[in-house]
């Protein structure tokens, strides 16, 4: 079977790829009953498939599959969860052709699982059970069918994993006007329960988690950034800035306006920006959604 993603935070969606392959299927068929769930953390079942499946015989593909036979197969498109699922691990070059090879006997099931608010933090396991004939079949990846929810937070100078699982956190430390070297990256680790405090990384840094999905300054954030809005045309003349937004709305910045619009790259904080006497302008360009006022992820 296959997760999409790996690493979830609560009120996110998985994707779960279940392949019904009945490329042995031969001359006979089969109805097996079949039961697809997720156990949380905590104990609780979810099942998100419980049915009967009729698998009728397989047939040969042609050894010429450019002889001109009529086709056998409903085209399946390549699950790409497979085939991400194969790139994320080291394989066999000949597990891939395998996988290739079934994905037009087999028969592709896609559920999702939306995971709530309040869900437990911890690994997810996933349920695959096939029941034919008073036998029970369990997934051949079960050792890896799980996936995980977590949360990390940055409050009073201190980062803290929230989740009773390992998790893994890169720290990056970057000014708009730098060029990011390796040493200023850092990638490891947080514990289970693990406190980390603020200033044992430097100043303009931030923690990236969730498969870096999720982005958290560590210097004041909750703090509200500016970003300019990422809709407009804009054009540069003489010492002007002309601004086109979405319905025809022109603008022309000049002095304060067009120096606010500058200093709002998505990374500087509000309050940073309507310094020197310039908030009725910072306000002012908000109210006509030339520049936007954002959190981090």
């Amino acid at each position: 079977m296959s997760i999409f993603p790996k690493r979830n935070i609560p009120g996110s969606t998985v994707t779960i790829h279940w392949n019904f392959n009945t490329a042995h299927i031969t001359d006979v068929h089969v109805c097996p009953y079949v039961r697809i769930g997720v156990q949380s953390p905590d104990g609780t079942t979810t099942m998100l498939f419980e049915q009967h499946v009729l698998g009728l015989p397989a047939i040969q593909m042609p050894a010429d599959p450019a002889s001109g036979q009529q086709l056998l197969y409903l085209n399946k498109n390549t699950p790409l969860l497979v085939l991400a699922d194969y790139l994320s691990t080291h394989h066999k070059r000949a597990e891939l052709i395998q996988i290739l090879q079934n994905i037009q006997a087999g028969r592709h099931y896609y559920f999702t699982y939306p995971i709530p608010q309040n869900a437990p933090l911890g690994k997810y396991t996933l349920i695959s059970e096939v029941y034919n004939g008073g036998n029970i079949k369990y997934s051949a990846t079960a050792s890896d069918d799980s996936f995980f929810v977590e949360h990390i937070s940055v409050k009073e100078n201190k980062i803290i994993n929230h989740s009773c699982e390992p998790t893994p956190v890169k720290i990056v430390t970057w000014q708009p006007d730098k060029k990011l070297q390796p040493e200023n990256i850092a990638v490891f680790e947080m514990q289970p329960g693990e406190i980390i405090p603020v200033y044992a990384f430097p100043e303009n840094s931030f923690l990236c988690y969730n498969e870096e999905r999720i982005i958290l300054s560590l210097q004041r954030p909750d703090a509200v950034r500016c970003i300019r809005n990422q809709q407009a045309l804009c054009l540069s003349k003489d010492d002007s800035l002309h601004v086109l937004l979405p319905g025809n709305n022109a603008f022309t910045l000049e002095n304060d306006e067009k120096l606010i619009w500058e200093k709002a790259d998505g990374i500087t904080q509000g309050e940073e920006i309507c310094t020197q006497g310039k908030e009725h302008l910072y306000r002012e360009m908000i109210e006509n959604k030339l520049i936007i006022e954002i959190k981090t992820q």
